[in-house]
């Protein structure tokens, strides 16, 4: 139990109690990581000592802020460096062919490595999966992230005579591209792993002899028809389960490049069946090229406004950094592009900007933040934009509609400068904040990382949301899943139940790991665990934020928040409800391409059988601009309706998981089922309070006008049901 202390020349606290002259105190115990040491914290919890009297008479104390016993179990293990582990460049599949043909007959490794290049090797020896994923692969796939995906070109054959190896051989700007990447991935790994005498030579081998004399009679053979030419999108980490020659290297993780992953059905080089893409583009999963192209166009233009707006001649004591999220940044189709600007404080000797005091004045203040840089995007993108406002979210955010049609979505965060803002390079920002992580961006790393093998966990997270959104249960503001739980949930399948892929990914393979998913979500215990993607966390103590919802889905950063707190017991159970649909779908005796296009042909089922009475929100307005400001403002509202319905209530409650649309465009209606008929609800004391509660919000709306109105009524589900077939 070593003292802990806060530095007194950083914590007023600190400084009053303690009498010690220096600025840093002497009897900090710090932790230093060796290079080839890596541990696990099995319990930490830090507590107050004893209080300190500041008035005798009174009996007034005040805590030691500065000092704090540290109880500490922490577990260390030494990570060693193995030749059963490889981290290389791969060709895509398509290419194998013409490697392979000479590698099968002047290669005696052939059966024992894939046609690579290799960056390390010997590498890390992964023996705990978890730990290694956080602090050797994250780092990688966060440098990998500022890198474009790049060609390599292959143009002649070469040999090694003193070792007697032939390699085939990359050109001149192959070679310099991809040793200027070994640089900077030497930045992040211990300098034991890397050839003292740096003479590191990127090249695919395609022959090993036992002699000159035999390498010399071969060479006439060992030509190349044709330069060879192929993308690099994803670096191979490449394991061998045993030390010997009959294992094979297979590849445990693929680690992408680029911000963005590459889109699913845009990929000629994926690894993916044909008859899965086939599959695919028969039911309508990948996205449109047009609408994926819109998408890009409108983040290189925004990214182009803010270097505008935001540089070295118009600030001073701010820089900035804009990243996209959510689906977008994971290749895959979503309604909106979602995407993250950071303001970060810098120390400056220079005079204050205007738009230095500006963001200075606002920094507390995100609605008027967000007002302000409404203004500047407006006058940038002067008349293409049809509409571009705030949202009072759980995080404000501003959402901007283009003339295509295309949605932005954008969060504002102001950082204050700290020692890891000042050390940032050009390009290494998501690396540099690895502690800090950015809104929305480092947890869709850690999924890209722990789900092994990023197109195989597209394809599988693109599946199950479409049949989400089909059967009514995705939206986190209705009481269902949102997004980023159903990502967590498909990384955790992918993670656990996927194989070494070292061929192409077959339909039957994406049945299988279809059928994982539902039986294992059906069968899971979801009123008393959690799915977590680091099985190591232990609370010493849930907060109440910890308990909030009634699945529980814990984000892979910390602090592991819940992704799911919106989820209460009548949604838990449709979920369930859903899973087990489908698991019997699965079950059937049927082709699998006619199982999996069932479980998508599965629709919303709302109302459920056992729903008795509807309650029917009507919100009317006169603009589109109140009509999104309204609906948004009902969204925020319903959540806390939901609960009380459920938990003073003790109502079963079913929630329609989209808004509908009537005859007139500007108004919209939205249904909440309950398992009581209308008359017993009617006189259900403790709802009808819960229901005026509810109603007595939108009376208070601070932006709410004379033209936005908002009415219910509770209706037996037959009138319900008559009603929808007359509209």
């Amino acid at each position: 139990n070593p003292g802990y202390t806060f530095d007194p020349s950083r914590n007023i606290c600190s400084r009053i109690t303690s009498d010690f002259p220096l600025s840093l105190r002497l009897d900090r115990y710090l932790l230093h990581r060796l290079h080839n040491l890596s541990y696990s914290i099995e319990h930490l919890n830090i507590v107050g000592l004893e209080t300190i009297v500041i008035d005798s008479i009174d009996n007034k104390h005040i805590n030691q802020s500065d000092h704090y016993a540290l109880q500490l179990i922490i577990n260390f293990r030494v990570r060693s460096i193995s030749h059963c582990s490889a981290l290389s460049f791969m060709p895509p599949m398509n290419i194998w062919p013409s490697i392979q043909s000479f590698r099968e007959k002047y290669d005696p490794l052939f059966h024992q490595w894939p046609p690579h290049i290799n960056l390390l090797w010997p590498f890390f020896d992964f023996n705990d999966a978890e730990d290694d994923e956080e602090n050797i692969l994250l780092p990688l796939r966060l440098l990998l992230a500022q890198y474009k995906s790049f060609d390599i070109k292959i143009n002649e054959i070469d040999s090694l005579e003193n070792a007697h190896i032939t390699y085939m051989k990359l050109n001149e700007n192959s070679t310099e591209y991809v040793k200027q990447l070994y640089e900077n991935i030497k930045q992040i790994f211990p300098q034991n792993l890397f050839d003292k005498e740096n003479n590191y030579h990127p090249c695919m081998t395609i022959g090993l002899f036992d002699s000159t004399k035999k390498q010399n009679q071969m060479k006439s053979l060992l030509t190349l028809a044709e330069p060879i030419q192929f993308p690099v999108r994803y670096i191979h980490l490449l394991r061998q389960t045993s030390n010997d020659d009959r294992t094979r290297f297979h590849i445990a993780y693929q680690i992408p490049f680029d911000s963005v992953l590459h889109p699913i059905g845009l990929d000629s080089y994926s690894n993916i069946s044909f008859e899965l893409q086939e599959f695919f583009n028969k039911t309508g999963l990948y996205e449109a090229r047009k609408s994926y192209e819109q998408k890009q166009e409108k983040l290189n233009r925004l990214s182009n406004c803010f270097r505008e707006i935001f540089n070295k001649n118009t600030l001073n004591y701010f820089t900035h950094e804009f990243f996209p999220y959510g689906s977008f940044r994971l290749g895959l189709d979503g309604e909106d592009l979602d995407t993250v600007l950071i303001l970060c404080e810098q120390n400056s000797s220079n005079t204050k900007t205007n738009l230095d005091d500006i963001i200075s004045q606002l920094r507390y203040d995100s609605f008027a933040l967000n007002n302000h840089i409404i203004n500047l995007i407006t006058k940038y993108f002067n008349n293409e934009i049809t509409d571009c406002r705030n949202i009072q979210a759980i995080h404000p955010i501003i959402s901007i509609l283009f003339h295509d049609q295309t949605r932005v979505e954008l969060f504002v965060e102001i950082r204050e400068k700290s020692i890891s803002n000042e050390q940032i390079q050009d390009g290494t920002f998501l690396l540099s904040n690895f502690h800090q992580p950015v809104h929305g961006v480092h947890d869709i790393e850690r999924l890209i990382v722990y789900a092994r093998f990023p197109p195989i966990f597209q394809h599988l997270l693109s599946f199950i949301r479409t049949w989400a959104q089909n059967v009514g249960l995705y939206g986190q503001i209705y009481g269902y899943l949102g997004g980023y739980s159903w990502a967590i949930l498909c990384a955790y399948i992918c993670h656990n139940y996927l194989s070494s892929n070292d061929s192409y990914f077959l339909l039957e393979e994406f049945f299988n790991l279809v059928e994982k998913f539902f039986s294992t979500y059906s069968h899971f215990n979801w009123s008393l665990e959690s799915v977590r993607l680091c099985s190591k966390l232990n609370y010493s103590r849930q907060t109440s934020v910890d308990s909030r919802g009634s699945m529980r889905i814990l984000c892979p950063s910390p602090p592991y928040i819940n992704t799911s707190p919106s989820t209460i017991n009548s949604t838990r159970q449709l979920i369930i409800q859903g899973f087990q649909n489908a698991q019997k779908i699965l079950e059937k005796n049927l082709k699998y391409e006619e199982r999996l296009k069932e479980i998508l042909e599965l629709s919303n089922n709302f109302p459920d059988k056992t729903i008795k009475s509807i309650l029917q929100l009507k919100l009317s307005v006169k603009t589109l601009n109140e009509l999104n400001q309204w609906t948004g403002y009902m969204k925020s509202r319903l959540g806390r309706f939901l609960n009380e319905c459920q938990d003073e209530c003790n109502l079963f409650v079913q929630t329609q998981n989209n808004l509908e649309t009537r005859n007139d465009n500007l108004e919209r209606f939205y249904s909440i089922g309950f398992q009581l008929d209308e008359q017993i609800l009617s006189r259900h004391r403790k709802f009808y309070n819960s229901l005026n509660q509810f109603s007595e919000q939108f009376i208070i709306c601070p932006f709410r006008t004379d033209t936005m109105k908002i009415s219910y009524k509770l209706m037996s589900i037959l009138d319900w049901n008559n009603e929808h077939m007359k509209k």
